[in-house]
C-alpha cells in the first residue's frame, strides 16, 4: 500500500507540476528575448542597408524628418551583449562608428560591417558616402502595462491619429513597439503620469512657433517618466518640462532639425534626470532656461543630471545651452555627465547668460565635442533674449564651472563675465584635452571678469 501511493505521487508530479514548468520556463523566453526587432510604422524599407542582431534580420526604415534631413534608421531591443552586421548592394569600403568615445572598432568580413556592443546605446554609423544609419540599440521595457488597465491609455502597432493626448494624474500612455501615434502630448497640474513604450509620437502639424506648442509638455507636473519613445515634431520645441518636480526622461530617440527644434528643454524644475537618449535637433539639443521670470515666479533650477546622451545638432543652436533668458533667482547643481555632441551648429557647450539668475555648481565631466570648431562659449552678457518687459533688467553671476575630462576636438574656449559685480568666479579645467593634448590657457580667450581660473592636470 505504501508503495501505490508513493507511485501515485509521483505521477501526480509529472503529470501536474513538470509541465507547468515547462510552459513558464517557455512562456519566459517568449516574454524576454536577447533581441526584440522593432519596425517603425509609416515609414518605407530602407533601399541603402540590410541589417542583422545576433544573426535576426531587423527592419531599417528610410525616414525624413523635419528641416529635409533623411537618416535610414533602426531600433532593436537587446539585453547585452551583441553583435551587428551591417550590409548594403555593394562592399562597405569605409565606416566610423559613432560616437567616438565608445571605441567601438569594426571589422569588413567580404563587404559587410561586423562589430560587438556589449550593452544598450544609441550609435551613429556613417558607411562609405551613404546616408547614415542611426542605430538605436535599447533595453527592454521594464513596466509594459496592460491594454485593459483603465488607468492606461494603449496604442498598439500600426498608425494612429490621436491628436491632443491629456494624460490625467496617475494614467500611463503606452505607445507599443511598431506604433506611430500622430499627435502630441499636453499635461498640466497632473501627477504620476508615465510615458513608455517603444513607439513614435508623431507630433508634426500638431506643434507651432507662435503658439510655443511643443510635442511633449508637462506643466506644473511632479513625478513623470517617459521612457523608450520616439519623437518627431514640426516646428518649435520637442519637449518641456516646466515648473516640475521629479523627472526622469530615459532611452528616447529625437529627431527634428528645423525652426528652433530644441530637444529636451526645462525651466523651473527640481530633480530632473535625463539619460540615454538619442537628441537629432535643429536647435539646441539640451535647452535649460528660465523663460518668463513675470510669469513663472522664479522658482529654481536645481539637482539637475543630464548623463549617456548623444547630440546631433545641426541648423542653428548648440549642442547644448545653459540660457539664453535666465529669469530666475538661482541654477545649482546642475551636470552634464557623458555627453557626446556629434555635431553642433554654433557651439558644443553655450551659455549666453542674459539675466539676473545665480549658478551654482555647473559641471561638464566625461564631456566630448566631436567636431573641431567653437567648442566653449560661456559669456554674461545682455543679448536679444533679455528681459525687455520692464520688470527686470540685470545680469547674473556664475559660482563653480567645472569641466572635468572634458575631450574636444578643436576650438577655442571662450569665458567672459559683465563686470567685477557680475563675473564668472571659481572655475576648474581637470584632464581636459584639445585634439588629443592637454588644455592650456592659449586655448582660451578669457576676460577681466572671470576670477579663480584654475587649469589642473
Amino acid at each position: 500500500m505504501k508503495k501505490k501511493l508513493t507511485n501515485r505521487w509521483i505521477y501526480l508530479f509529472i503529470l501536474i507540476v513538470m509541465p507547468s514548468t515547462v510552459f513558464c520556463t517557455l512562456n519566459s523566453y517568449k516574454k524576454q528575448p536577447s533581441v526584440y526587432p522593432i519596425e517603425f510604422a509609416g515609414v518605407e524599407k530602407s533601399k541603402i542597408y540590410e541589417l542583422a542582431i545576433n544573426g535576426v534580420p531587423v527592419f531599417v526604415g528610410s525616414e525624413s524628418c523635419y528641416g529635409d534631413r533623411i537618416f535610414e534608421i533602426a531600433q532593436c531591443n537587446i539585453s547585452k551583449d551583441a553583435s551587428v552586421t551591417i550590409r548594403k548592394s555593394d562592399i562597405i569600403e569605409n565606416y566610423r562608428i559613432r560616437p567616438l568615445s565608445k571605441e567601438i572598432h569594426g571589422e569588413l568580413i567580404n563587404g559587410e560591417l561586423h562589430f560587438k556592443v556589449s550593452k544598450p546605446q544609441m550609435l551613429y554609423v556613417e558607411v562609405d558616402q551613404e546616408t547614415p544609419l542611426l542605430l538605436f540599440l535599447t533595453p527592454f521595457g521594464k513596466d509594459i502595462p496592460e491594454e485593459t488597465d483603465k488607468d492606461v491609455v494603449y496604442f498598439g502597432p500600426g498608425i494612429h491619429e490621436a491628436g491632443v493626448i491629456q494624460p490625467q494624474s496617475g494614467q500611463t500612455i503606452y505607445l507599443a513597439p511598431g506604433a506611430r501615434v500622430k499627435g502630441r502630448i499636453y499635461a498640466e497640474n497632473a501627477n504620476d503620469v508615465k510615458v513608455l513604450g517603444r513607439g513614435v509620437l508623431d507630433a508634426r502639424g500638431y506643434t507651432n512657433k507662435p503658439d510655443k506648442i511643443c510635442g511633449i509638455e508637462f506643466k506644473n507636473c511632479d513625478n513623470i517618466k517617459v521612457e523608450g519613445i520616439g519623437l518627431r515634431t514640426g516646428e518649435w520645441w520637442q519637449t518641456l518640462f516646466l515648473l516640475c518636480n521629479n523627472i526622469e526622461v530615459d532611452w528616447m530617440n529625437l529627431l527634428s532639425f528645423g525652426l528652433n527644434n530644441d530637444g529636451i528643454d526645462i525651466d523651473g524644475v527640481t530633480n530632473f534626470y535625463v539619460h540615454d537618449c538619442f537628441i537629432g535637433c535643429g536647435d539646441d539639443g539640451f535647452g535649460w532656461h528660465a523663460v518668463d521670470g513675470e510669469a513663472n515666479g522664479e522658482p529654481p533650477t536645481q539637482d539637475c543630471l543630464a548623463e549617456n546622451c548623444v547630440i546631433y545638432n545641426t541648423h542653428a543652436g548648440n549642442g547644448l545651452r545653459v540660457g539664453a533668458s535666465m529669469e530666475t533667482q538661482l541654477f545649482r547643481n546642475i551636470t552634464f555627465r557623458n555627453i557626446d555632441v556629434l555635431e553642433h551648429a554654433n557651439y558644443g557647450i553655450r551659455s549666453d547668460y542674459s539675466d539676473w539668475a545665480l549658478s551654482e555648481n555647473i559641471s561638464f565631466e566625461n564631456f566630448h565635442i566631436e567636431k573641431p570648431k567653437n567648442a566653449i562659449n560661456v559669456k554674461i552678457e545682455k543679448t536679444r533674449y533679455s528681459n525687455d518687459t520692464g520688470y527686470r533688467d540685470e545680469r547674473g553671476n556664475i559660482n563653480g564651472l567645472n569641466f572635468i575630462n572634458l575631450q574636444t576636438a578643436g576650438g577655442h574656449i571662450v569665458l567672459n563675465g559683465y563686470d567685477e559685480d557680475h563675473a564668472i568666479r571659481n572655475v576648474i579645467f581637470k584632464n581636459c584635452r584639445v585634439q588629443g593634448r592637454p588644455l592650456t590657457i592659449y586655448d582660451m580667450e578669457v576676460n577681466d571678469h572671470v576670477y579663480n581660473l584654475n587649469i589642473k592636470k
